[in-house]
């Protein structure tokens, strides 16, 4: 296999300090031919429903064979585990806190170790610095070729946050805002295959705090300006934008809000 895979890195680290400057030490130490690609280190700290979301929504753009690292920790030193997820095409590596949790639901094909042998890490482990320590070193073994297998022993129980999927019932799916963009834009966890499903050609109408939207919008640019919408985002989900303006401020809805889709 060659050495020259991509792993790409999701944290809430920041740009401020030398956390992201370590682990891509410690990954190029180990494989100087990998390609590390930087997708976000700007998840909110600690957010590790918005970092599962975000991973779920670019990993797939990458080659296959790479190798996805998320470090968003606030169980750092405490008796979570660290894991290790191989799907058909791709692996991942992070704690196990949930921040996998729309790929291990979503994924047809998968197995799990938990991350137990101290080969593949750092000599020395800190208590709070497993991004440094653990995960950087064994992405950086994984890219050079060593099996998953040699990383532990497999698992079968690992977290998973709740309220991943929307609730759906008769007439009603019952949904929450799991992200918002820079722009304000409410995405929510309504994938477009359940929209589409559900809704079909029935009429709807989307509430959201004092907001009711009765169609579906293909793009930003069908809206009038000031005017809110609901339309299937470029990462297929049911987001709730403003045109030119920021839906977050002006609904007073932030992440966790709630969504939903009435059914006539």
């Amino acid at each position: 296999m060659s050495e020259k895979r991509v792993i790409t890195l999701i944290t809430d680290f920041g740009d401020k300090g030398g956390y992201v400057g370590a682990m891509k030490g410690v990954i190029l130490t180990i494989n100087p031919c990998c390609q590390i690609v930087d997708v976000t280190h700007g998840i909110a700290p600690q957010d590790v429903e918005e970092a599962a979301f975000l991973l779920y929504n670019v990993y797939s753009y990458f080659p296959a064979d790479s190798i996805h690292l998320v470090v968003v920790d606030p169980g750092v030193g405490s008796e979570r585990k660290s894991l290790l997820v191989k799907t058909k095409n791709y692996c991942f590596v992070g704690p196990d806190n949930g921040v996998l949790s729309f790929v291990l639901l979503r994924s047809e094909y998968k197995k799990v170790w938990e991350i137990t042998n101290s080969c593949y890490l750092l000599p020395e482990v800190s208590a709070t610095f497993h991004g440094r320590d653990v995960f950087a070193p064994v992405a950086a073994h994984l890219s050079r070729g060593v099996p998953a297998e040699e990383m532990g022993r497999e698992g079968k129980d690992f977290v998973v946050l709740k309220d991943v999927e929307p609730e759906v019932s008769t007439g009603v799916i019952r949904a929450k805002v799991v992200y918002v963009d820079r722009f304000g834009n409410l995405v929510t966890n309504i994938s477009r295959d359940l929209f589409t499903r559900e809704v079909a050609e029935r009429p709807f109408k989307v509430k959201v705090k004092r907001e009711v939207i009765k169609k579906l919008s293909r793009s930003y640019a069908e809206a009038g300006e000031g005017e809110v919408v609901a339309l299937l985002g470029s990462s297929g989900w049911l987001e709730i934008a403003l045109k030119n303006g920021n839906c977050q401020k002006a609904l007073s809805a932030g992440k966790g809000a709630i969504i939903e889709v009435y059914l006539s």
